[in-house]
């Protein structure tokens, strides 16, 4: 017995797939017209229906004699499965055809999150509408006013980004806030909210937020927290101390080397001083009786009395 339903099972899930020749994918912008061949390759006598809906309701649906079906400018309502099938044919064929109508991204999903002077823009996106969301924009005013709407920065905002802050405002103050998305083929219906932001805090009450939590504060973290500061401060300040100290006993000049020293006013003062070596140098004068003349410091030269 459980031998023969295996068969039977096996040939009831092929009888099931043969009914589905073949399942294909068309895609169509709003407004446009598109033309549908049915995937059984029949030319004529072919009957379409859209499943879900009485045959007739569509008025943009007609069949063509060549079988195709023609949808005459695609609504959104056009989105859907479509089948095809030979009519008065006993195996009972059908090719499914899934249309769908490209559109401008539906409505977002708007909240905003309220604080004294700003406000947190928060929004969802529900579908694309078949192309993706180039940018977003948003706009806000002061609510129930016919003033103009004052632009979000930035104008276009990034097709990733989920939220944005709007800086600037009024307390206690109802603002209207309004988003839409736009693609390549439009943007999408606006969606509008309201918000208002918080008051401001009294000076007690601030004081209060402001100290929330401090009764259980431990202290000890604190102490340490200032003893770990401290205990730095001080010893960069004994570093700072020693060095000075070094640099206060080092020597300016080695005591090895007094006479270069001494050496180095002389010749500033005495700049034509060539010391006692260039003496025997000097030529002996004619009338010197073989006398050298005498280079004192001061770069005088006395010539010896003549005889």
């Amino acid at each position: 017995m459980y031998y023969m339903l295996g068969p039977v099972l096996c040939f009831v899930l092929l009888v099931n797939v043969a009914k589905v020749a073949s399942f294909k994918r068309v895609s169509v912008d709003i407004g446009k017209n598109v033309t549908i061949k049915c995937p059984l390759n029949y030319t004529r006598d072919v009957m379409w229906e859209r499943e879900g809906k009485k045959q007739g309701t569509n008025m943009n649906m007609h069949v063509l004699q060549s079988g195709s079906l023609f949808l005459m400018e695609a609504d959104r309502s056009d989105s859907g499965i479509y089948s095809c099938s030979r009519e008065n044919d006993v195996k009972d064929l059908k090719g499914k055809v899934n249309v769908t109508v490209r559109t401008p991204p539906p409505p977002l999903i708007v909240s905003i999150k309220p604080s004294t002077i700003l406000v947190l823009v928060c929004w969802e996106v529900n579908g694309t509408g078949g192309y993706p969301i180039i940018y977003f924009t948003a706009q806000y005013r002061l609510a129930f006013t016919n003033d103009s709407w004052i632009p979000i920065s930035p104008n276009h905002i990034m097709p990733n980004s989920r939220q944005l802050e709007v800086y600037s405002l009024r307390p206690n103050t109802t603002y209207e806030f309004r988003m839409w998305a736009t693609n390549q083929l439009g943007k999408s219906s606006i969606s509008n909210v309201l918000a208002t932001t918080r008051g401001q805090y009294p000076e007690i009450e601030l004081a209060r937020h402001l100290l929330k939590g401090a009764d259980k504060f431990d202290t000890r973290w604190w102490a340490a927290a200032v003893g770990v500061v401290m205990g730095t401060l001080i010893l960069l300040g004994i570093g700072t101390c020693v060095l000075l100290y070094q640099e206060c006993r080092k020597p300016y000049f080695d005591e090895d080397e007094p006479e270069i020293i001494e050496l180095v006013p002389n010749i500033i003062l005495n700049p034509g001083f060539e010391g006692p070596s260039h003496r025997n140098d000097i030529s002996p004068d004619e009338n010197s009786n073989n006398e050298t003349p005498i280079r004192l410091n001061n770069n005088t030269v006395v010539q010896p009395q003549n005889l």
